[in-house]
């Protein structure tokens, strides 16, 4: 398997939103996994953002949206906790995905996980170390990983 890495990538997946994680669509499953904490960022423009992006507007509006999911992840919102979890296994490959993930994996220490999730997050990231995709992001996973392998035998 040839390593995942920018160039390799098609420019459309690379600077895209994956399937299921627009904006409206990340505030559309928050709300229905119960999340009280604000997500949405109104309308972002940037400039510094590239005019050559191929969907440059829902990609701005994608990669703020998951930084808010980050700061509810902070304030412990039980959906915000839930769609970090689902970002990470994601494992999307795109611009910015490991800041981002690697953002989530730092916000997620010390929050409170249910076991199904410490479960699927362990099992994730056993995985990537199966399949050698350990990313720059995979330092704060194993942070996280000890942190939370504990409560599995509590």
């Amino acid at each position: 398997m040839d390593r995942k890495i920018s160039a390799n990538t098609p420019l459309e997946e690379y600077h895209g939103v994956p399937k299921g994680w627009s904006k409206d669509e990340l505030v559309k499953t928050h709300l229905a996994l119960g999340g009280e904490f604000d997500i949405s960022p109104g309308e972002i423009s940037e400039p510094g953002a590239p005019s050559w992006l191929p969907d440059r507007y829902n990609w701005l509006q994608y990669r703020a949206t998951l930084y808010k999911i980050a700061e509810g992840v902070k304030s412990c919102d039980k959906a915000c906790l839930e769609l970090a979890v689902r970002y990470i296994e994601l494992n999307y490959f795109g611009s910015y995905s490991g800041f981002i993930r690697e953002r989530l994996a730092r916000n997620l220490k010390n929050k409170p996980l249910n076991r199904l999730q410490v479960e699927r997050l362990c099992r994730h990231f056993q995985n990537q170390i199966e399949n050698k995709q350990c990313f720059q992001e995979f330092r704060e996973y194993l942070k996280l990983w000890k942190l939370i392998k504990k409560q599995l035998s509590d």
